[in-house]
C-alpha cells in the first residue's frame, strides 16, 4: 500500500513540475538528481537507481527551489 501511495506522490510531483514547463527524465547512471536549463529547455534528470522515496525527496527539493526563484 505504501508503494502505491509513494508512486502516486511521485507522479503528482512530476505533473506539478510539468506545469512549470520542466521535462522530467528518469535515467540510469552514477549521478545525483538535479535540474538545469539547456538551450532554453528545462530538464530535470532523476536517477533511476534511487528508490521511490529518494526520488520524491529530490523532486520536492527541486520544486521548492523553483518556487523560491519564481
Amino acid at each position: 500500500m505504501s508503494e502505491k501511495k509513494s508512486r502516486y506522490q511521485l507522479q503528482k510531483l512530476v505533473d506539478k513540475l510539468r506545469e512549470f514547463e520542466y521535462t522530467v527524465r528518469f535515467e540510469k547512471g552514477n549521478f545525483k538528481t538535479g535540474y538545469c536549463v539547456l538551450e532554453d529547455k528545462k530538464v530535470i534528470v532523476v536517477n533511476k537507481f534511487h528508490d521511490v522515496d529518494a526520488r520524491i525527496d529530490n523532486l520536492r527539493h527541486i520544486l521548492s527551489n523553483i518556487l523560491q526563484a519564481a
